[in-house]
């Protein structure tokens, strides 16, 4: 897959209740430093739940507030699933590169 220019951040390791504050505070430091569009490269990320989806919706919503595209990319099984069974899979789509 051919991806525009922009900034790349990789969000690793698990994405849940109990490591939202960290990963929200290094997801705000990647929108405000990188080149639009950033692509959220969640490759390495996982398990999942429902608080780490939430923060991906506030992510995109950040950067369109701040007319900065933010792209998600390599979303696992996982994350998927998990914005399928909440209603969320057409809008994890309509944002994913």
């Amino acid at each position: 897959m051919e991806l525009s220019e922009g900034h790349s951040h990789f969000v690793t390791g698990p994405v849940t209740l109990y490591e939202v504050a960290t990963v929200r505070e290094n997801l705000r430091m990647a929108l405000a430093e990188g080149e639009p569009p950033i692509r959220l490269d969640l490759s390495d990320s996982g398990p999942w739940d429902i608080a780490g989806l939430q923060l991906l919706i506030s992510c995109v919503k950040e950067g369109r507030l701040e007319d900065r595209e933010v792209r998600i990319v390599h979303v696992p099984a996982a994350c998927t699933e998990l914005a399928r069974r909440y209603g969320l899979e057409d809008w994890l789509r309509s944002v994913e590169e």
